[in-house]
């Protein structure tokens, strides 16, 4: 694999700190990769699998994805342009007036069009708002605040291009976790990294329910009988460990930067699995 295959973007729940982990635990043979909540995609680009679904409910995340895939070239001349153009910025006052201009042309732009541009701006607004994460109001629009950097860097040339030649025969879709699993068999392997149970998920617009946890459990009991190997990471809550129990289950540490109940985690994750995995076997 390329040493500049990672991700492109930073995404709320990034899993580069326990790649290790989900690596030693995957299977050893699999079908076809689908990640139905890919965010960044570290795991994927990670992997690079020869045939994979991606999948994530925010369409334009979706866009960017496809962009580095189908367009990258532009989307390069987009991202040269906005980080030339702040950088020469004199002043913070400056460069906080560009940042709130280029996110409400953002917000704007997604509901007339998708293009190199509107990708190119969500890579800006990611990296120079505050905290570096993506935050949605309740009508879908990117609410984050300026993050005050003098400088920014929107990306490394070699990187988006292994990334983009590793997407080159993905299927890339934007929608419901259930709709990217459709059609798998024996032998296919999912990763579910979904929005927490028991943290602040008012990253997206609606958000991820204990509903909406319970409906991807019992996608995930389907999956199981059909032979589809599975593996999941989520919060080590009482809830989540009595969804999966009778799965194999393993706690990790792990840093978490947002939980609305900091008392209940305390940095340990689990790692589900409906197969035993490298790490289990005997």
């Amino acid at each position: 694999m390329n040493k500049y295959s990672k991700p492109f973007v930073k995404w709320l729940g990034g899993k580069a700190q326990l790649l290790p982990l989900l690596r030693k635990r995957m299977p050893e043979h699999i079908g076809t990769y689908v990640e139905p909540f890919v965010g960044g995609g570290a795991l994927f680009y990670n992997t690079c699998p020869t045939q994979a679904v991606l999948n994530d409910a925010n369409f334009k995340l979706v866009n960017l994805y496809i962009n580095v895939r189908d367009h990258k070239d532009e989307l390069v001349v987009n991202l040269a342009c906005y980080e030339l153009e702040y950088n020469s910025l004199n002043g913070i006052e400056a460069k906080q007036d560009f940042y709130y201009q280029t996110r409400s042309d953002f917000n704007a732009d997604f509901k007339i069009d998708y293009t190199a541009r509107d990708a190119a701006q969500l890579v800006f607004i990611n990296k120079t708002c505050f905290n570096g994460l993506y935050r949605e109001n309740a009508a879908g629009e990117f609410n984050a605040a300026f993050g005050k950097r003098m400088t920014v860097k929107l990306y490394d040339e070699e990187n988006l291009d292994s990334c983009s030649k590793a997407l080159q025969d993905v299927v890339l879709m934007d929608g419901d976790f259930e709709v990217a699993c459709r059609n798998l068999t024996a032998g296919d392997f999912v990763y579910f990294d979904p929005p927490y149970h028991s943290t602040f998920n008012g990253y997206q617009k609606g958000g991820f329910s204990e509903d909406d946890q319970v409906r991807l459990h019992d996608l995930f009991q389907r999956l199981t009988n059909a032979g589809v190997q599975c593996m999941v990471s989520n919060s080590n809550t009482t809830f989540i460990r009595s969804l999966y129990a009778g799965y194999n289950m393993e706690v990790v540490q792990a840093m978490r930067m947002i939980n609305r109940n900091g008392n209940d985690r305390k940095g340990e994750e689990l790692i589900i699995t409906n197969y035993k995995s490298n790490n289990t076997k005997k």
